[in-house]
């Protein structure tokens, strides 16, 4: 049902041929990340395999103990669903709202593998972060390395723990500057409450944890709801933590890797050009806080884990599209009661700015609303697009997206602009880039940010889908496999024809008649129903 760490995982990916063993020499600069890049780019998501980079070496090191698990969780949605041991996007939502309505409570161990090895002092001084094969993502633009992993921080006042997946940028050997939004909990709270304390704020990066905990994390869970035990109960099973060795935090105990140190509440510096989830390079120089580093703490033969973001697909989409659609199909199903069969944000949209709702069949038009304003005002949802559709369109495919849109909707009706105010975020469309310290800082912006939501739902009953139906289709598919010499189809939906409401009986009659060979007969009939021209 899950997974307790990593390593198993790894074990039944490779069981499943899902696992790809890389073992000649890599260059974690400029060969490491290109060479991942060929499969997102160039094999459909069912193809895609997790990559172990097993001897991994780098113009600073020649080679490395730890290896390099690439696309452990995002590689594919095909991935994600074998680490929740489902196999439907909707069998993933449902087992999302269950780990959310029956989370399992962490607990404490003394200890764990993820201190099998620990180093700190002089040792940080003079290996630190370097022990790490931290691969370059867009070599040729990227200005860093990073960690795109959960951090772990606590209210020094209350002790409510936050789990959030940010943005590790290295430094030196013992100085990361960390990119936690302003807005996000440990930066909101934890980091506000330490500094009005004078204090630095406690702070671990956990690398190679298990799916469940990397996917909660990602997660814009409502404040004072504990993540690890949410992920816990993703992963089907308490998660055991263990004491940080020179922190006040705990981490889970069965992960690869854990940096702890201390975020400062006092210096920030800026940040550098990184690949970003809307597909473009954040060349903005925001400052954000920096974390000294008091302690590397590993299992033996760890594996980093990249968390790839930039253009899709990529595992930060994959993970932050699941973790959204969860969200909100958990609030439309469980908090609204409403019939929604699907949620999905697409990669190409950022896995935020496009998001697809798909009902259930026979749904009328009031509900179609009342779905298409929860899904496109909830909170945290942020989806520039929301589009609602019939039950009988697949949300992969951006054909019929065209379709409903062409055809079922006219806009006058069906779409309507929400001006929402505030600002665009990363959006690149909402202001130009360099024109301040982030687009929430920008004083070149467009004024108002707004959303779009439409209704692409059949308003009254359709005629038939233009296609032979489903016998015929059948039929002609166990004729194309026989042959032998015709290469595999892989049918798109819909690939036969179905009844969208109109479809009259006498029609029916014509239809059987004309697939006898009775054309004749059609005409006997049609000439009954001769007008003259007035």
């Amino acid at each position: 049902m899950g997974y307790r760490d990593l390593r198993t995982f790894v074990q039944d990916l490779e069981a499943r041929g899902k696992l790809y063993r890389y073992q000649d020499e890599i260059n974690k600069e400029t060969e490491l990340i290109p060479f991942y890049r060929v499969q997102m780019r160039g094999l459909p998501d069912q193809e895609r395999k997790v990559f172990l980079f097993e001897n991994v070496a780098g113009a600073s090191r020649k080679e490395y103990d730890m290896s390099v698990l690439a696309g452990c969780y995002g590689a594919s949605e095909t991935i994600l669903g074998l680490a929740l041991g489902c196999e439907t996007y909707p069998e993933m939502l449902e087992r999302w709202c269950e780990a959310v309505a029956r989370p399992i409570p962490p607990v404490l161990v003394k200890s764990g593998p993820v201190q099998e090895e620990v180093h700190s002092g002089k040792e940080i001084q003079e290996l630190g972060l370097d022990e790490f094969p931290v691969p370059v993502e867009e070599p040729g633009f990227s200005g860093m390395i990073r960690t795109g992993l959960p951090m772990i921080t606590k209210d020094p006042v209350t002790g409510v723990r936050n789990v959030g997946t940010y943005n590790g940028f290295f430094r030196a050997r013992d100085r990361i500057a960390c990119g936690i939004a302003p807005m996000r909990a440990a930066m909101a709270y934890h980091w506000q409450a330490a500094r009005k304390r004078s204090e630095p704020l406690p702070l671990a990066i956990v690398i190679g944890c298990s799916p469940g905990v990397m996917l909660t994390s990602s997660a814009e869970i409502p404040y004072g709801m504990d993540e690890i035990a949410i992920g816990g109960a993703l992963d089907g099973h308490a998660v055991e933590m263990v004491p940080c060795k020179t922190i006040p935090l705990e981490v889970p105990a069965h992960a690869e890797a854990v940096i702890e140190g201390f975020l400062s509440t006092e210096v920030m510096e800026p940040r550098l050009p990184f690949g970003e989830y809307p597909g473009y390079l954040n060349a903005e120089m925001n400052l954000i806080p920096v974390m000294r580093v008091t302690a590397v703490t590993h299992r033996k033969n760890a594996m980093f884990t990249p968390v790839i973001v930039g253009f899709p697909p990529s595992d930060t989409n994959v993970v932050w599209g699941f973790a959204h659609s969860g969200l909100l199909y958990q609030h439309l199903t469980r908090d609204c009661r409403l019939p929604v069969e699907e949620v999905y944000f697409p990669q190409i949209g950022g896995a935020a700015n496009f998001c697809l709702v798909r009902v259930k069949e026979g749904v009328p038009q009031e509900t179609v609303k009342e779905i298409l304003n929860q899904a496109g005002m909830q909170e945290g949802g942020r989806a520039k697009y929301t589009v609602v559709v019939d039950s009988d369109i697949n949300l992969r495919d951006p054909e019929l997206l065209v379709w409903v849109l062409s055809f079922r909707t006219q806009p006058s009706e069906d779409i309507i602009v929400v001006e929402q105010g505030g600002t665009g975020g990363l959006d690149p469309s909402a202001a130009p880039s360099g024109s301040g310290r982030g687009k929430t800082s920008s004083t070149r912006g467009r004024g108002q940010y707004s959303r779009v939501l439409i209704n692409a739902t059949r308003k009254w009953p359709y005629p038939p889908v233009a296609l032979p139906r489903k016998e015929y289709m059948e039929k002609a598919l166990e004729l194309w496999r026989r042959r032998g010499d015709l290469p595999a189809p892989h049918m798109a939906e819909p690939w036969h024809g179905y009844e969208l409401g109109y479809w009259p009986p006498e029609l029916q009659a014509y239809a059987d008649l004309i697939a006898q060979g009775d054309y004749l007969k059609v005409g006997e009939e049609t000439a009954k129903l001769q007008e003259k021209v007035r």
